[in-house]
């Protein structure tokens, strides 16, 4: 409580406030509803705001927490966007001629009815899931949820090792590719902006992970631009003390978001 960037204020006031305070280069931009009817929201930062066409500049995106417990990934995407609200107008930082070229879209939470769970009781702490109530009996248990990172359209079902089939794992597939409205309204969000660049932040480790990750040492076509952009982790990463990698090094994972982002786009 002593340290904390947002005391007692709920993160989508803290992103609405910021928004209004910014309405010179920020535009909300609603892409959908979650399972539970929540709106699902992204903001886009680029000079002019909202009157500036959508997809007119090249986009970048930002987004965190389809994995509903890992709460630091949040905050380092809202610490970010921060960052760059913070300098929109300090041409030393290099962001006002960022904003002038390009947008900036910062998903904040892309399982929300999963995150606001964790915040439920210590006992729901570690929810990992969206809230997908899998067997209709109005109540969520372990067996219920869906890894919203293995329900993406690309190599979803693959093979057992990259998911899982069985409801109660923290990696169950879910019964369809983008059964999930999450990963749906994410998905015609992505497809419709075509982005040049992408982060998925996640909290497992210190890793900058990279496509493909349904095969092991399976590179993509673009693996030599990816690795120049993530660095080699025994010279040069492209974050000091972060271990750059294929993604199916650490392990194999099929369906998820950055395989289908490659794939698709």
């Amino acid at each position: 409580p002593t340290t904390c960037s947002t005391p007692l204020m709920p993160l989508r006031k803290w992103y609405l406030q910021q928004a209004s305070a910014n309405a010179d280069v920020v535009e909300r931009v609603p892409y959908g509803k979650s399972r539970l009817g929540q709106q699902l929201a992204a903001f886009r930062v680029t000079k002019g705001g909202a009157s500036v066409r959508q997809g007119s500049r090249p986009v970048v995106l930002y987004h965190a927490t389809q994995h509903a417990r890992e709460w630091i990934a949040v905050e380092t995407n809202r610490r970010l966007f921060e960052y760059v609200l913070a300098h929109k107008n300090d041409p030393a930082s290099g962001i006002p001629q960022i904003l002038a070229t390009t947008e900036l879209w910062f998903t904040p939470v892309v399982n929300p009815d999963g995150y606001d769970y964790t915040f439920v009781s210590p006992n729901t702490r570690m929810w990992r899931k969206t809230l997908s109530d899998n067997n209709g009996d109005g109540v969520i248990t372990v067996g219920d949820g869906v890894d919203p990172n293995r329900n993406w359209p690309t190599k979803w079902r693959f093979d057992p090792e990259g998911a899982s089939d069985n409801p109660a794992s923290d990696t169950y597939r879910g019964p369809s590719p983008s059964s999930e409205p999450e990963v749906t309204a994410y998905r015609a969000l992505m497809n419709r902006l075509k982005a040049k660049f992408m982060i998925d932040y996640h909290s497992y480790g210190e890793l900058i992970l990279y496509p493909e990750g349904w095969q092991v040492e399976t590179r993509a076509t673009d693996d030599p631009i990816m690795e120049a952009l993530a660095g080699r982790d025994e010279t040069n990463p492209a974050i000091p003390g972060y271990d750059p990698d294929l993604s199916a090094e650490l392990y194999t994972v099929n369906g998820d978001i950055t395989d289908d982002a490659m794939h698709v786009d």
